[in-house]
């Protein structure tokens, strides 16, 4: 069963459970933390410095600097960066992102160089007020400026994206056994041809394979955090035959579902 940290885990200088924090990541012990894990709590990371790799849900995405990641509380965390990596870490509980209205519809923004020393004012406001006052005006002003980053898209790319977000809610949320791909365009009201196509320019993939690879990495989460056994597993995520979803879990992660467990 994978570790689970609160706010104060992360960083045990703090006198007690607290909604949020925000630090600079060097303060934080990396290597005291069991890697992979939960939080119980939002985060928003930004790296300024460095490079190497942050894994959510077992996705890979390179760190760079000015890319801040935005991850909420079911997800499975795990990083790999050099020792000269730097940036921020904002922590807050699930009450003060619903307070705020803060929610997370992409695992990261990369920040253009306009609007940094702004966003450093911010962040360096924050830290200065840790433990005297609230930061909560200060905290959902730096969220609007990354939130406005995302809408500087142009509004085909939005509406793509809202599209295949409602393809993967659709995936994992509501038909895990639908076994057609007509039906999940049909759902979406959109032609199987447009609905490759869109995996295609946004993900790399086909239709079909972007929905394996999201019940591969469904299939990771539960067999990593959940009681379930693999053939119950592999009903859930909609194959009839627990042998077949062997093979192709073995074919895409290298290891058997056992042995991955």
């Amino acid at each position: 069963m994978l570790k689970e940290y609160t706010i104060k885990d992360i960083c045990p200088a703090l006198s007690m459970q607290v909604l949020y924090h925000v630090c600079p990541l060097e303060k934080i012990d990396q290597l005291r933390l069991y890697w992979p894990h939960k939080r119980n709590f939002y985060s928003i990371t930004w790296f300024t410095e460095g490079n190497g790799q942050n894994i959510i849900d077992f996705t890979e995405y390179p760190i760079v600097p000015n890319r801040v990641f935005l991850t909420s509380p079911e997800q499975i965390h795990n990083q790999q960066y050099n020792n000269s990596t730097k940036g921020y870490v904002l922590m807050f509980d699930k009450a003060v992102a619903t307070q705020l209205g803060i929610t997370i519809n992409s695992p990261y923004v990369d920040i253009c160089a306009e609007k940094i020393p702004l966003l450093n004012l911010v962040i360096e406001n924050m830290i200065r007020k840790s433990g005297v006052s609230g930061i909560e005006i200060d905290l959902s002003y730096f969220y609007s400026l990354l939130a406005d980053k995302v809408n500087e898209e142009k509004s085909d790319q939005k509406s793509k994206s809202t599209l295949l977000s409602e393809f993967k809610e659709l995936i994992l949320t509501k038909n895990l056994k639908i076994q057609s791909m007509d039906q999940y365009a049909n759902s979406l009201h959109i032609s199987l041809s447009s609905l490759n196509d869109l995996c295609q320019k946004l993900v790399g993939s086909s239709a079909k394979q972007f929905l394996l690879e999201l019940k591969i990495a469904e299939a990771k989460r539960l067999l990593v955090y959940s009681q379930l056994s693999i053939s119950n597993i592999a009903y859930h995520l909609g194959f009839e035959d627990a042998s077949y979803f062997s093979r192709i879990f073995k074919k895409k992660v290298i290891l058997s579902p056992s042995v991955f467990l």
